[in-house]
């Protein structure tokens, strides 16, 4: 939708690069940033790319499926505190149980 704005999209290009390309973290920090973020996304294609850049780096299977894993046991964890049904256990009267 960005795009229908000659501007907005230029703005977020802008930005876009300044993140990614920005010298506050290594390159395998980079790495772990966008794995983490495109598979709470979904994003196949990002994932994709991220993996063939990750293994680029160094990176093994292990530590790539730890990271993903990590991700999606965080993101599962907040799933189930956020539909979880609290219950206070109530004393009924001694006469009802």
């Amino acid at each position: 939708m960005l795009d229908l704005s000659k501007e907005l999209s230029g703005v977020f290009n802008q930005f876009y690069e300044k993140t990614i390309e920005g010298e506050s973290l290594s390159e395998k920090e980079k790495v772990v940033a966008i794995l983490t973020a495109a598979t709470i996304l979904g994003d196949k294609d990002t994932l994709k790319n991220i993996i063939i850049s990750a293994k680029q780096l160094g990176f093994t299977n292990e530590q790539l499926g730890q990271i993903n894993g990590i991700t999606i046991a965080v993101s599962g964890q907040h799933l189930k505190n956020q539909f979880q049904i609290k219950v206070e256990n109530k004393q009924t009267n001694s006469c009802c149980q």
